[in-house]
């Protein structure tokens, strides 16, 4: 590491391979040049440098990044060049920073003497990323690549994990290292575990008759699982676990109530309706399930290692800004615990409809597609989804086992994130079987990267709920918006009749035809499937088979992601058929 001759080039790569960066998901361009230069030079060499995954577009590339860093809790790096390069990161950037993920992405930017000069492109990727990150940096001095990457990597980990940027200008790249800067002094206050305050909040939960965990993704974050479940059955309480904690506490816990919200299970959102006290740990209080009147007559307790997030959107009787390990341990060894045999038996009578049941038709069900994965993969597979209907049908139907095996966008809610993610998930755990359950909407936002599936041999099995529409959008039109939905219909083409609106389950032109893609990228094999009664065959051919497969599944274009909380709505008002 103290070789003078070292261009910055040869230190990126450095500190990468000394900070264990197995994988670069990324794109190339003229920024970053000497990077992949100085890479290519070290593979001729077989020299130890991380293996770099090329994408067909970098928004994929860091939305892999992303999935990699969800499935193994290790950082996610994305690499692209300048402007259009680091302007497509955007969205992976701030879906990252909505859900917490300990994400790295380099982008390259014009030579620093260029800078302000409106150069080929040039962008302001620090100031376009400010608000979507945890931290970023733009480096002009080759002096002070070195501790701006490491310090990069420690943000993107400690306290609440985040994206950071790091902007490189190509002359930095370049140039040779004479000297290293040290690092900059930062202060920072260390979150002080209160104790007073934890056995405030233990005793509150001992005392409440109606008591409800509410578990986010923090749990996840912090490797608290195993801690969690222990948790929740010494106090007796049943656990919510938010769309980011899936997994957190496996599906057959007879505590578990699955996940809350407008779309949540209808134990969830009784037991949150009905109880005295909900405990948050590790998530915020979205909008999504904070729905009208959450917080009226109960106390709410809070523990979490953002402070910022206490009482930010729901008054806080009771928080602790503090580690959840430390929390939880502090919880179990203080010898407490509680019994709620009333309130046990009320959710275990909910518990019945969990999942909801759902009905038979000439179609097939989304549910049942699911359910057939979830039985056939024993619950253990890496399950990611794109967004939209098939991604809630997913919340609800899979009997999830373990912490990061569910891998989907929660609060930015990007469609297209579900390809390129399975395919940095399997890249984190190749010994998992990975599925992508996707919607014909989500899937074709990021289609191009079946490419990169086919290039790399990754056995990724995907199912397409096909139902022509963008169903989560056709959906919401039918309930509340009097059934318009001529923009929502993938059917559509110059010849439809430009004032129909209606819902035709004979309507079946495909754009694209999904089957015809195993002629496009050779080695993946696809299927069809409309029958019901073929359909768990279908599934269990995909899943035993060898390579990457793509079933498309015609479903029923009629079928609702029930129950649901409408917008404005209150968890007492949930439909639930």
């Amino acid at each position: 590491m103290n070789t003078p001759s070292r261009t910055g080039a040869a230190v990126f790569l450095d500190v990468l391979v000394e900070l264990g960066v197995e994988y670069l998901f990324g794109h190339t361009g003229g920024a970053v040049i000497p990077l992949h230069v100085e890479l290519n030079r070290r593979m001729s060499r077989r020299e130890r440098a991380p293996k770099f995954v090329l994408f067909r577009q970098e928004g994929g590339a860091g939305h892999a990044a992303e999935g990699f860093a969800r499935a193994s809790g290790q950082v996610g790096v994305a690499l692209a060049t300048s402007g259009p390069g680091a302007t497509n990161l955007t969205t992976p950037i701030a879906d990252a920073y909505k859900d917490s993920i300990p994400t790295v992405f380099i982008t390259g930017q014009v030579p620093s003497f260029a800078i302000g000069t409106d150069a080929f492109q040039e962008v302001d990727t620090v100031g376009v990323t400010r608000p979507i990150s945890k931290h970023n940096y733009l480096v002009k001095n080759v002096a002070d690549l070195e501790w701006v990457l490491r310090e990069a990597f420690h943000l993107a980990t400690t306290g609440r994990p985040g994206p950071v940027v790091v902007d490189i200008c190509k002359d930095v790249q370049l140039a040779t290292v004479r000297q290293r800067n040290i690092p900059r002094k930062r202060h920072r206050e260390s979150v002080h575990f209160d104790v007073a305050k934890a056995d405030a909040i233990i005793d509150a939960l001992a005392v409440a008759e109606r008591p409800v965990v509410k578990a986010g993704g923090g749990i996840i974050h912090a490797g608290a699982s195993d801690l969690l479940r222990r948790f929740v059955e010494r106090f007796d309480v049943p656990v919510t676990t938010t769309f980011n904690a899936l997994g957190a506490v496996p599906f057959d816990l007879s505590h578990n109530l699955g996940m809350p919200g407008m779309h949540g299970t209808i134990p969830a959102n009784y037991a949150l309706r009905d109880a005295d006290l909900i405990l948050t740990l590790g998530g915020r209080f979205d909008d999504r399930v904070a729905v009208k009147g959450f917080a009226m007559d109960k106390r709410i307790a809070h523990v979490d290692i953002d402070p910022s997030e206490m009482a930010k959107t729901i008054k806080t009787d009771l928080a602790l800004p503090a580690d959840l390990v430390d929390f939880l341990r502090h919880a179990l060894a203080s010898g407490r615990s509680a019994q709620h045999k009333a309130w046990s038996a009320q959710i275990g009578a909910w518990r019945k409809q969990m999942p909801k049941p759902y009905g038979n038709g000439d179609y097939i069900k989304p549910q049942a597609v699911i359910e057939s994965v979830s039985r056939l993969t024993e619950g253990d597979a890496t399950l990611v989804t794109g967004v939209g209907q098939h991604q809630m049908w997913a919340t609800q139907y899979y009997r999830f086992s373990r912490p990061r095996q569910w891998i989907s966008s929660g609060g930015l809610g990007t469609m297209g994130f579900g390809l390129p993610a399975a395919i940095g998930a399997w890249y984190a755990n190749p010994d998992k079987p990975v599925v992508l359950i996707d919607g014909d909407g989500s899937f074709q936002m990021n289609i191009q990267e079946l490419g990169t599936l086919v290039a790399n041999r990754i056995p990724l099995k995907m199912f397409i709920l096909n139902n022509g529409y963008l169903g989560m959008v056709r959906q919401w039109e039918d309930m509340m918006d009097d059934g318009n939905h001529y923009e929502t219909c993938l059917s559509r083409t110059a010849e439809c009749d430009p004032h129909c609106v209606d819902l035709d389950q004979s309507c079946r032109t495909q754009l694209p035809n999904l089957t015809a893609l195993q002629f496009v990228y050779p080695r993946l094999k696809t299927l069809r499937v409309r029958d019901p009664q073929a359909m768990e065959d279908t599934v269990r051919e995909a899943i035993e088979h060898q390579g990457p497969v793509l079933v498309d599944a015609w479903i029923d274009k009629a079928e609702n992601v029930l129950p649901m909380v409408q917008p404005g709505r209150g968890l007492g008002e949930m439909i639930e058929s």
